[in-house]
C-alpha cells in the first residue's frame, strides 16, 4: 500500500536541499512525499566549537526521536553527522551517491599569496570549529592560527566577509549542492593527501524505523551499493576508533580503476598536536580494514632512510620526527646544472621533478607569455611558485601511464617542451602519442655517488631509479626491511634486482610518504 511519507530534516538550506532531493527522487518513483523541519541541540547552540557540546549526533538526535515517535517516518541526514550506531529501533536503510568528498579552503584575495602553500599569507586567520581540519592544516602550515565559527553555509560565507578572517573551510559538497557563488575569493580544493576529509563526507544517509519493511523497500530506490561499499570501510574504522565528528579523525576510502580500495586517516590526540596519517590499499575490503586494524595501535619507534635530503622544517622530516623515527636523509646521487642557450617555444613545458624545475628557471629562459606548465605531483608544482609560476596540469599518482593518458586529453596536436636530467628515462615521453610534438631539453646531470656509508634501518624509501641502483652498490636489503618506492620507474627498477617486496607511494609528494611510513 502506498502511503505518504513524512520526511524530517534540519531547517538549514543544505538540509533542505537534501529533504527536497530526496523528495524528487521518490516522487519520481510514483510516492507522495511531505517535508517536516526540527530543530536539534547543534542548530539550537551556536556559541560552542563542536567538541564543546557535550555526546554525539547533536545535528540529528531531535531527528531522530520524532522518528522513533512515528511524527516523520524518513529521516534525511548527512552521513557524517551520524554517530556509528543507531539508536535502538532505528536504522540506516540507504545510502546516496557521493558528491565531492573534499573540503575547500575559501580565501580572501588580500589573504592570498602563491608563494606559500595553500596559497594562503603567512599567519593567516581560518574560520573552523573543526577540530579534524585544525589538525590536519597546522601539520602543513604551523604559523596558521584558527578561530572557531558556526553557522550555516551562507552564514559563514557571510561571515568572511564581515569578521576577521583570512579563510574559511567547509565542505565543497555543500557548497557544490547550493550552487554558491565564490567568485569574489580564491578557492583551494583540499583532496585526501591534503586533508582527509570526515567519514562518508559527501553522502546522504537514509533513516528510518529498523521495523519499517515498507520504508526499507522505499529506500532502495535511493541507494548507491557501489559508495556504501567505501562508506562501510570508512564507518567501521570511526566505529573502531569510537570517534564522532567532532574528533580529529579524517578516513577516506574509495575504489579507483584499478579494482582496489584506496584508504587514507588522519587521527591526532587533539587539533593542536600533529596527526598521524596511513595509507592503505587492497582488493578486498575485510582485508583492507583489518590492515588498518592492525597498524592503527601500533606505535613502535622505527629507523628510516630516505634516499633525499630533508629539510628539518619539511612536513615529511616533522612528521617523521613525531612520531619518534630515527630519520638517516641523504640523496644517492649527486646532481650539477647544464647550461642551455637555444630551445624551441613550445605550448607546454613539462617538468617530472622540482629539480628539474629549480635547473631551468634558474637560468632565467625566456619562454612565450601563453606558454602553459605540466608537473608530475604536487611537490613539483609548489616549485614552481619560488618563481612565480603555476602549473596548468598536474599529474597525480604514481603511474606515468595514467599522468601521460591525462595530459595527452588536454594537449592535443600541441608542443611541449621537457627540461630533463641527463640519465631522465622519459617515462611520460613515452606514453604520449605521436600527435603531441615532443621536445627535450636537457637542463642538469645526475650521477650515483661513489662513496656513501649507508645505515641499515627499518624502513627504506627510494625515489628514483637511479637511487635504487646507488643504494644496492652500497647496501643489500633484507626481507624484513619495509621497502617504499616513488613511482613506477622505481618499483621497475626493484624488479629488477628481484627485489618485489616494496609498496609503492600513492603520490610523490612528502605528505603520501609519511603515510606510508609505517
Amino acid at each position: 500500500m502506498n502511503r505518504p511519507i513524512i520526511i524530517g530534516t534540519r531547517g538549514s538550506q543544505l538540509a533542505l536541499w537534501q529533504a527536497h532531493f530526496t523528495r524528487k527522487q521518490l516522487e519520481t518513483k510514483g510516492f507522495e512525499v511531505e517535508i517536516q523541519v526540527i530543530k536539534t541541540k547543534g542548530d539550537q547552540i551556536q556559541h560552542l566549537s563542536f567538541d564543546k557540546i557535550e555526546g554525539k549526533g547533536f545535528f540529528t538526535k531531535e531527528i531522530e526521536m520524532a522518528l522513533l515517535n512515528k511524527e516523520v517516518d524518513l529521516a534525511v541526514h548527512s552521513y557524517k553527522d551520524l554517530p556509528t550506531s543507531s539508536p535502538p529501533g532505528l536504522c540506516i536503510a540507504a545510502n546516496s551517491y557521493r558528491a565531492n568528498p573534499f573540503d575547500c579552503l575559501i580565501i580572501k584575495k588580500s589573504a592570498c599569496d602563491p608563494l606559500q602553500p595553500l596559497q594562503l599569507k603567512r599567519e593567516a586567520i581560518i574560520g573552523t570549529s573543526s577540530s579534524r581540519r585544525k589538525a590536519q592544516l597546522k601539520a602543513m602550515r604551523r604559523d596558521l592560527e584558527f578561530k572557531d565559527i558556526r553557522g550555516n553555509v551562507p552564514t559563514r560565507i557571510h561571515k568572511l566577509t564581515t569578521d576577521d578572517f583570512d579563510a574559511i573551510v567547509l565542505a565543497q559538497a555543500g557548497l557544490d549542492r547550493l550552487a554558491i557563488d565564490l567568485s569574489n575569493y580564491e578557492v583551494q580544493s583540499l583532496n585526501q593527501l591534503t586533508c582527509v576529509p570526515a567519514a562518508a563526507q559527501g553522502v546522504l544517509a537514509f533513516q528510518i524505523r529498523e521495523n519499517d519493511t515498507y520504508l526499507h523497500e522505499v529506500t532502495q530506490h535511493l541507494h548507491d551499493a557501489d559508495i556504501a561499499a567505501s562508506v562501510d570501510v570508512e564507518r567501521s574504522i570511526l566505529a573502531k576508533l569510537d570517534g564522532g565528528c567532532q574528533q580529529p579523525i579524517g578516513i577516506f576510502c574509495e575504489k579507483r580503476a584499478d579494482a582496489h580500495f584506496h584508504l587514507w586517516i588522519s587521527r591526532a590526540e587533539s587539533w593542536e598536536k600533529m596527526p598521524r596519517r596511513w595509507y592503505f590499499k587492497h582488493q578486498d575490503r575485510s582485508i583492507l580494514q583489518e590492515m588498518a586494524f592492525t597498524q592503527l595501535y601500533q606505535s613502535n619507534p622505527k629507523s628510516v632512510f630516505i634516499s633525499r635530503q630533508l629539510n628539518t622544517e619539511s612536513y615529511l622530516y616533522r612528521y617523521l620526527q613525531h612520531k619518534n623515527y630515527i630519520i638517516h636523509a641523504s640523496s644517492l646521487i649527486s646532481f650539477a646544472p647544464l647550461i642551455f642557450k637555444d630551445f624551441p617555444q613550445t605550448d607546454w613545458l613539462f617538468f617530472s621533478s622540482k629539480r628539474g624545475v629549480k635547473y631551468f628557471f634558474d637560468q632565467q629562459p625566456t619562454i612565450a607569455p601563453n606558454c602553459r606548465i605540466a608537473t608530475i605531483g604536487s611537490g613539483t608544482a609548489k616549485q614552481l611558485n619560488k618563481y612565480n609560476r603555476h602549473a596548468d596540469f598536474i599529474g597525480e599518482g604514481a603511474d606515468t601511464l595514467n599522468i601521460a593518458t591525462a595530459f595527452a586529453q588536454i594537449a592535443k596536436h600541441q608542443s611541449v617542451l621537457f627540461p630533463t636530467a641527463q640519465n631522465s628515462l622519459n617515462s611520460i615521453q613515452k606514453n604520449l602519442p605521436d600527435t603531441i610534438e615532443l621536445h627535450q631539453l636537457t637542463v642538469y646531470k645526475n650521477n650515483p655517488v661513489t662513496s656513501i656509508s649507508i645505515p641499515k634501518t627499518d624502513i627504506i624509501v627510494l625515489t628514483s631509479p637511479m637511487n635504487v641502483q646507488a643504494y644496492l652498490t652500497h647496501s643489500k636489503i633484507s626481507p624484513n626491511q619495509k621497502i617504499i618506492a616513488i613511482g613506477n620507474s622505481t618499483a621497475q627498477a626493484l624488479n629488477q634486482h628481484n627485489i618485489h617486496h616494496y609498496e609503492l607511494a600513492f603520490n610523490p609528494d612528502e605528505i603520501s610518504l609519511g603515510d606510508i611510513c609505517y
